[in-house]
Formats: C-alpha cells, sequence, structure tokens
C-alpha cells in the first residue's frame, strides 16, 4: 500500500497527527535532519521512478532493501558477511532482473537509469530507516516523525521550479485522490517508524512484501485501460521472481 502513497502528502498528514500528540522541540537535533534530508532525497527518487517503472516491477524492487542494508553493514559498519549471506544479495539481484523483464526479453529492462533511481531510492530509505532508530529512543516517535516530515517538507521546496506550471492544472479530483491516498498512508507511516524503532531489518522485509504487485496485477484484469499491461508470461516469471527476492531477504 505505501508504494501507492504519495511520501510527501503522506508526511503532511504524519505532521498534522503528531501535533494532535504532542511535540515539543528534539534533544538531539542530527539524526532527525539526517533522517529528513534522506528522507527529501528517497522522495524525489521513489517520484521519478513511480513516473517511468510498473507498479509491478517497483513492489518486489523494495526487496533491495534489505540487500542494501546488509551490504552498507559490511562496507561501512565493518560487519563480516557469510558465504551463504553473499550468495542470498546475489540471488535478490538475479531475481531483481528477471522483475524487470518485459516481453523483449533484453536484460537492458534491468540496467537502465530509471532501476538506477530506484536502487537509489532503496538506499536512502536504508539511512532513514537506521536514523530513525536513532533518533526515537531520544527524541520518542511523535517528535521524530513530525521534525523529519517538517524539515524534509522544506527540503523539497527546492523542487518547486519543476512542477510550478501543473500546480494550477491539476483538477479537483486529484487533488482529492492524493488526499485519499494521505489518509491511508498516514497509518502506514506511523506503523513503518514504530517499526523500524524496534527493528530495522525485519521490518524492511515485511514493509517489502510485494502488496502492490499483486493489486497491479489483479487491476490490470479487471481494469485493461490501466496503463501497466502485461501477459500472464510476463506476470508470472515477475511474481516467481519476487518470490525469489523475498525468500532471500527473509533468509538475510
Amino acid at each position: 500500500m505505501w508504494l501507492c502513497t504519495p511520501p510527501q502528502a503522506v508526511r503532511n498528514v504524519s505532521i498534522q497527527s503528531s501535533l494532535y500528540y504532542g511535540i515539543s522541540l528534539p534533544k538531539e537535533w542530527t539524526y532527525i535532519v539526517l533522517a529528513s534530508i534522506v528522507y527529501a532525497l528517497m522522495s524525489t527518487t521513489y517520484t521519478l521512478a513511480m513516473y517511468k517503472l510498473d507498479v509491478s516491477v517497483m513492489a518486489p524492487m523494495f526487496a533491495f532493501r534489505t540487500a542494501i542494508a546488509v551490504l552498507f553493514g559490511a562496507l561501512f559498519l565493518g560487519e563480516i558477511l557469510t558465504t551463504n549471506q553473499y550468495i542470498l544479495v546475489l540471488m535478490i539481484f538475479i531475481a531483481g532482473i528477471f522483475v524487470n523483464l518485459d516481453e523483449q526479453f533484453k536484460l537492458k529492462s534491468f540496467f537502465n537509469r530509471w532501476v538506477a533511481v530506484l536502487l537509489a531510492c532503496m538506499f536512502f530509505l536504508v539511512l532513514q530507516a537506521v536514523f530513525v532508530k536513532k533518533s526515537v529512543p531520544i527524541n520518542g516517535l511523535w517528535n521524530t516523525t513530525f521534525w523529519m516530515a517538517l524539515l524534509g517538507q522544506l527540503w523539497l521546496l527546492g523542487t518547486i521550479k519543476f512542477f510550478k506550471n501543473d500546480i494550477v492544472s491539476t483538477t479537483k479530483k486529484q487533488y482529492g485522490s492524493m488526499v485519499i491516498l494521505a489518509l491511508i498512508g498516514i497509518v502506514v507511516v506511523i506503523t513503518e517508524n514504530t517499526a523500524y524503532a524496534g527493528n530495522v531489518s525485519i521490518s524492511a522485509v515485511i514493509i517489502s512484501l510485494p502488496i502492490s504487485m499483486v493489486l497491479a496485477f489483479l487491476l490490470s484484469r479487471l481494469m485493461p485501460e490501466l496503463l501497466e499491461k502485461h501477459t500472464l508470461k510476463i506476470y508470472a516469471i515477475r511474481l516467481i521472481a519476487a518470490a525469489v527476492m523475498i525468500t532471500a531477504a527473509l533468509k538475510l
């Protein structure tokens, strides 16, 4: 569900919920500021990737978060990985290639700039989860959610020049859809931050479950007018590859 919710709209509602439960100035700003910066970067890369990639591609690709988190720990935190862990990471990357396959069955469907943008988004999500986990014990869940969201919106103001002309052309119906998605997404954001406060890796795997992928497939059958529509063979390959990615991520 989170994959279908605009991150910026969700965070705006998160700010309102945090105000309801009460917020104060953080005791420690460092992790909140860092979380807000990577949130802004994540939101930007997420939006770009969503604009260009299928939902049935994006959903399972979130399993890359686990692989990136493991590699991050090995490269920057001095963690020692076992041979089995390296094999599982490799399985995730190989399965990721099959998730991106289309009717042309060419490798370039994976090795393109938009998949790279999505992988960058996964990296920023890993960093955000780490900073949230560091901040919550010091500042509390609602303080972390509020200030991260508020600062993140400030950093995103720099992107206005790229869409300012669309503000006027956007219809009331489209704005209404964004509000509904934001109201639904607030539950996701709060539970996500709460989960990260407990365990980053397990939470990341659970959140990576390709529910949106299954929904995209079902809707493509029920509503043929949707932009995403592939053959049953392609969806079968993507679902099997997604299952491999999730299984490998769980074992990591």
